[in-house]
């Protein structure tokens, strides 16, 4: 056992990390979840007799006992249980049910017996399973009454299984950081690998023949070098056989080499990957987190591959191995590559759900007293809802935070349905009155008008509870809106332990309300895009309206010398009256769902908002995102964002809007100038990566001063 460097805690979890120690999948496996479950108290685990690397692969930590013996292991789990002082995790990955496949779970239940009369916990989660017969799933059953949190890998078993939840696999997790997977969703040109391993074992057929050749064929015409890797031992035999076939290098697994070095010496190939193919599910998972599309193949009919990656949205990413038919191998290999954005996408959700499950498994094993992971709030909608603000609130649930968990609470919906808004209000409100107070951050996202009274109340009211409070402002009005109501004004924000602004007009009036201390200026952020062929298009989104200078655009737009150009307005008319339809070029899309207007900016060159008064409109940083060169006006903090990256003219002059455009439009190198300056000001300064960083800093910021507060008093 290893020495220890601090008092123990009140809680000893336990958990078993030996697995197949020739393959450098159980140790990430289980790495992820000895990450997961260590805050919960002082963690004991069974390695058994690991070879080299095996415990530093692990990553173990100075302060956890390691166990080399399962009698000593279980006699002290059982001791602690019986004590009152004990939790226990059960070991993730693929269990054969069989009598020996299973007896983990078997042997086990008197430690799940002693936990479950103590008032201890057990959890269970990344677990699936290959075999789905009928007696081995009846065994399993006082097994899994007897967890606290039960959580299959899969859809599969999971049905199997009839009991438990549905989580991503643990692997999912390991890799780049959520801000590299977002920019794996481009493929960077130094990524010139094509990664393949396949099963070795005994009696496992070799890939067809048209498989070789079109694997060979796909990577020598896109100019990728095939590299053949073991991740596996008992793969090391096929991975030389299959480098000879495909003309690539091999990266062996020697006998001398640990598992660490190995696991290190794969890392550094899969992340110069542009894809992976292998019938080993975590070769591909691990290659995939890395930076490489994923592609399963398997050379006898298998779906493990396909089900885990389908568990995250992902359907269709397999090709058979022992298919005859080479075109249609080096087809569907085409087509997966072509899907990259997508299919990280999907691992930027998955590991959203996989961050609200470790908050479920520390939950349910009882993190140490005072030390829960913190929750954020927000006050607001979800969904596909038009308005910006809701837009801000979908980012915040798509990514995923290291430090908290985000969730929304539905204050508001339908505008014009106040009896809907009196239910949705109490709701909200009795959800407030239910936050633990050491641990909640409410976020209350304000404008004008209603919202500014509906959600100030409420902001209000957690403040009064010991909440810690985000006032987080919106709309192109707000110093208008403050400037009339100066009382309610100051009123709702002092209940806000931070305040955060989106333009100096916006700082400069919070600050006449709350110490400067407390506001932080932190532009909207949105995820990035891969942008489509560009076409000679100019897109309008937002509500057509005078306050959004549709007035401006349609008489700018008339007057330009474009004919080979359309300009799409997308977005709900408020006025009809404002409207001219009879103006050449010009298309009105209506309200358009908010994927579609994503694709419209995908495939234009130019993207225009002539307002007369804004904050920081998504839709200017979306465009960014999507290459589009932007003219705008000089209100809110659009001067400030397009400072060097984009046209920025007078509010309500037609004659400037319209000389802007022309020039844009008709200067190719100064509008692809722009619109990379745009892309790169993007990346840089108003990214997902870049600004939820700070954002996230400012909620933890305003709770440890609500924590400190409440300690004090």
């Amino acid at each position: 056992m290893s020495a220890r460097h601090s008092a123990p805690r009140a809680t000893q979890v336990f958990a078993v990390a030996r697995g197949q120690y020739d393959n450098i999948g159980d140790i990430v496996l289980r790495r992820q979840l000895l990450d997961w479950i260590r805050p919960a108290g002082d963690l004991h685990v069974y390695v058994g007799r690991s070879p080299a690397g095996y415990d530093e692969g692990l990553q173990l930590a100075p302060d956890d006992k390691v166990y080399r013996s399962l009698r000593t292991w279980y006699g002290a789990a059982l001791s602690a249980a019986l004590r009152g002082r004990a939790a226990y995790a059960f070991k993730p990955g693929e269990i054969q049910l069989t009598l020996i496949g299973m007896k983990e779970h078997l042997s086990l239940l008197p430690l799940l017996m002693a936990l479950r009369l103590r008032r201890g916990a057990a959890v269970r989660a990344g677990v699936g399973t290959r075999d789905f017969a009928p007696l081995p799933r009846a065994l399993m059953l006082p097994s899994i009454l007897l967890s606290d949190v039960t959580l299959w890998r899969d859809d599969a078993t999971a049905r199997y299984m009839r009991r438990g939840g549905v989580m991503p696999d643990l692997a999912f997790g390991e890799g780049g950081g959520d801000a590299d997977v977002a920019s794996f969703r481009e493929l960077a040109p130094e990524r010139d690998v094509l990664v393949v391993s396949m099963r070795g074992d005994v009696d496992r057929p070799y890939p067809s023949r048209a498989w070789i050749r079109a694997v060979r064929g796909f990577a020598e015409s896109n100019g990728w070098r095939i590299t053949v890797v073991t991740q596996v031992r008992v793969d090391d035999e096929r991975t030389g056989r299959l480098a000879d076939d495909l003309g690539g290098e091999a990266i062996h697994w020697p006998p001398d080499t640990p598992h660490d070095l190995q696991e290190h010496r794969l890392r550094e190939v899969y992340r110069r990957a542009a894809m992976v193919i292998s019938d080993r599910l975590h070769v591909v998972i691990a290659a995939f987190t890395d930076g490489a599309v994923p592609v399963g193949s398997p050379v006898i009919p298998s779906d493990k591959v396909d089900r885990h990656l389908r568990t995250i949205g992902i359907e269709g990413a397999t090709v058979d191995a022992g298919s005859d038919d080479e075109d249609e191998i080096a087809r569907r290999l085409s087509a997966l590559a072509a899907r990259r954005t997508e299919l990280f996408d999907h691992l930027l959700e998955a590991r959203q759900r996989l961050s609200r499950h470790r908050g479920e498994i520390q939950q349910a094993l009882g993190r140490s007293p005072g030390a829960p992971r913190p929750s954020v709030h927000h006050l607001g909608r979800v969904g596909d809802i038009a308005g910006g603000m809701t837009q801000v609130v979908n980012g915040y649930l798509e990514w995923r935070f290291p430090e908290v968990d985000v969730e929304v609470i539905t204050s508001r919906g339908n505008p014009h349905d106040l009896r809907a808004a009196a239910v949705k209000g109490a709701s909200a409100l009795l959800r407030i009155l239910r936050l633990p107070r050491r641990s909640s951050v409410l976020v209350a996202h304000l404008s004008g008008g209603g919202s500014f009274l509906r959600e100030g109340v409420l902001l209000r009211v957690a403040h009064l509870r010991g909440l810690a409070t985000v006032a987080h402002l919106h709309g192109s009005s707000f110093a208008l809106f403050a400037a009339r109501h100066p009382r309610l004004t100051a009123w709702v924000l002092g209940g806000a332990d931070r305040v955060i602004t989106l333009s100096g007009e916006a700082t400069e009036v919070v600050q006449r309300a709350v110490p400067q201390s407390r506001v932080a200026l932190i532009p909207n952020a949105i995820p990035g895009s891969r942008p489509s062929p560009k076409r000679n298009l100019v897109v309008f989104g937002g509500v057509v309206s005078y306050r959004k200078g549709i007035d401006v655009l349609q008489d700018a737009w008339e007057k330009i010398d474009a004919p080979d150009w359309e300009l799409v307005v997308a977005g709900p008319v408020e006025d009809e009256r404002l409207i001219r339809r009879d103006i050449r070029g010009l298309t009105f899309a209506g309200a358009l769902p908010h994927e579609e207007l994503m694709a419209l900016l995908d495939q234009s060159r130019v993207a225009v908002l002539p307002s007369r008064q804004e904050a920081m409109p998504m839709f200017i940083l979306e465009s960014m995102a999507r290459g589009n060169c932007v003219v705008s006006t000089d209100v809110g903090g659009i001067a400030a964002v397009l400072d060097g990256c984009g046209v920025v003219v007078p509010p309500a002059d037609p004659d400037a809007l319209r000389s802007a455009l022309q020039d844009v439009i008709s200067d190719a190198d100064r509008r692809d100038d722009l619109a990379r300056a745009a892309r790169t000001a993007f990346e840089e300064r108003f990214s997902s990566a870049a600004v939820f960083p700070r954002v996230e800093a400012l909620w933890l910021a305003a709770l440890a001063e609500r924590r400190g507060a409440s300690v004090r008093s």
